[in-house]
């Protein structure tokens, strides 16, 4: 018997508790092992112990962008004409797993083996592709099944969860600056690839809990409407108009992955620092990541995204202007303000744009948006840096940063004033 709209609204509110904890856990154990496998601190300083190359440190954050967006077309097209999402994200999230556990491998076996640079560099990017491929075909389904399964009170869970998560990452960061004050990084950095992949088997363990409830055809009534081609997509003016700008702000992340660097570089830093980098990162986004799910929900996440492009902006030019240790302090809190400002936003702006049966098309082109600029900056980054000095990626930053900060402030309108994505009115308020 086919299941009314009714009756499968009643079930998704049934399990909305269940799959908000579930789902906030999971949110807030990736937040985790994102900080402990940052692309912009650990494993740039990580990399940098294998290589002098600015071009191969700047593929960190390119491989990380590119792997995690890329898929994201070709998985859209897939769940088209398919209405189960469970058993794809469990699929790809165990693919992650394997490449997690496989530079966590690497980096204990290294040292004992005496692996050669080329060819753990070879084996390292490898397997931290696999991670990122396998999130780029996981994002749409999960994506979508969010956005079906919490149809209310988004940003307050991706503030919450990674407001947690950012707890947990500063204990990861204190951690690493204990280890790297005392023992020697090959020693150190083990450590944190295994807790970071022990808590991405706790995230796995989130995900096979979670609860799906199938939608009914009543659920796709505005199938007529929209053709669910890419066509229907880009006939969003608005929605083509936020893609342009957001994928021109990529050029922020030119500097990220060199404020690291650039620190120890300039001045005369030792390894410890690197932690406790990463402990002010994780602070960050663990306060500032309330305020943005708060405000997101109340004004748009289109606002999220101007205030964070503002403080990576304010974060270049301290950069430039204010290179001591107290003003890379700063930065590193403005640059994890922005990180967590465009995850969060990156997301839930597209329940705000979408139409809810095009959720996993509307996110993969948001995140295909980000890919021409992302597969080239942080690598044109590292070759900048390579000749003429850290000083200019943060020139770049800052000046194209304004820019695109400039054009997404006048020429996209706010989404939020569009009804949010959800499954009926009475869901929508709480």
């Amino acid at each position: 018997m086919t299941m009314s709209l009714e009756e499968y609204n009643a079930k998704v509110n049934a399990n909305y508790k269940w799959n908000f904890f579930w789902l906030a856990l999971d949110n807030m154990v990736f937040f985790f092992i994102f900080m402990g496998l940052s692309p912009y601190t650990i494993l740039p300083f990580y990399i940098g112990k294998f290589t002098e190359s600015k071009i191969l440190i700047g593929l960190i954050p390119t491989v990380y962008l590119v792997g995690s967006t890329l898929p994201q077309i070709f998985m859209a097209k897939f769940l088209k004409n398919r209405r189960e999402r469970k058993k794809y994200l469990v699929s790809a999230a165990s693919i992650q797993r394997v490449g997690i556990l496989g530079l966590f491998l690497l980096s204990l076996l290294q040292p004992r083996m005496e692996i050669p640079s080329t060819p753990f560099l070879i084996m390292f990017f490898l397997m931290y592709a696999l991670q990122n491929v396998a999130s780029g075909f996981y994002f749409p389904a999960w994506a979508d099944f969010l956005g079906k399964a919490i149809t209310r009170r988004r940003g307050f869970l991706f503030g919450i969860s990674n407001f947690m998560g950012g707890l947990l990452g500063l204990g990861l960061g204190w951690l690493l600056s204990f280890l790297l004050d005392r023992y020697p990084f090959q020693q150190a950095i083990p450590v944190i690839f295994g807790i970071s992949f022990a808590a991405s088997i706790v995230s796995l363990i989130a995900i096979l809990s979670w609860r799906e409830v199938v939608p009914p055809d009543a659920y796709f009534k505005d199938a007529d409407q929209t053709s669910g081609s890419y066509a229907s997509v880009f006939s969003d003016k608005n929605f083509v108009s936020y893609l342009t700008w957001r994928g021109f702000m990529v050029i922020l992340e030119i500097a990220t992955p060199y404020y690291t660097l650039s620190a120890l570089e300039r001045l005369a830093l030792n390894a410890g620092q690197v932690g406790i980098f990463t402990t002010i990162l994780a602070f960050a986004e663990a306060v500032v990541n309330p305020l943005w799910g708060w405000l997101g929900d109340r004004r748009g996440f289109l606002d999220v995204v101007k205030l964070s492009a503002l403080a990576g902006i304010a974060g270049a030019f301290l950069a430039i202007f204010f290179p001591s240790l107290l003003a890379y302090y700063a930065i590193f809190f403005l640059v994890g303000a922005m990180i967590c400002g465009f995850q969060i936003a990156t997301i839930n702006i597209i329940y705000e744009f979408s139409p809810h049966r095009l959720v996993p098309l509307y996110t993969a082109i948001s995140q295909i948006a980000l890919t021409p600029l992302s597969t080239i900056v942080p690598t044109l980054g590292g070759f900048i840096a390579e000749r003429m000095g850290y000083t200019v990626d943060f020139w770049i930053a800052a000046v194209l940063g304004m820019a695109s900060l400039a054009g997404i402030s006048y020429k996209v309108r706010n989404p939020k004033k569009k009804p949010a994505v959800g499954l009926s009115p009475i869901n929508q308020a709480e």
